[in-house]
């Protein structure tokens, strides 16, 4: 499917991957609901150094990375897309109301 690369400001020092607090960085996620998505995950970001502990909320509906700037446009060669804060939000939606929907 999609590896979605999206843009945000970085709320703290990020020092391992030299981003500064207020500095550019980048959310990548996939827009698979379930392990595939994460599987797709893991392997599209570490064509691009991404490191597999900078994982956030592994396993959960909101699993993401975060990456730098150069990663994320190294992504964004190999196929990622940009996607706007209206896309990120729907697509969060239905894989959390996916997860609700596993859990009955």
């Amino acid at each position: 499917m999609a590896i979605l690369v999206h843009p945000a400001r970085a709320t703290r020092d990020w020092l391992p991957a030299g981003v500064g607090r207020g500095e550019r960085m980048y959310h990548v996620l996939s827009d698979i609901i379930g392990p595939h998505g994460s599987q797709e995950l893991r392997l599209f970001v570490a064509r691009c150094g991404i490191q597999r502990r900078w994982v956030q909320f592994p396993g959960s509906y909101r699993e993401h990375y975060d990456a730098p700037p150069h990663a994320a446009e190294c992504l964004l060669r190999h196929g990622a897309r940009l996607a706007s804060n209206r896309e990120i939000g729907t697509l969060l939606r239905a894989k959390r109301n996916a997860d609700r929907g596993a859990d009955r």
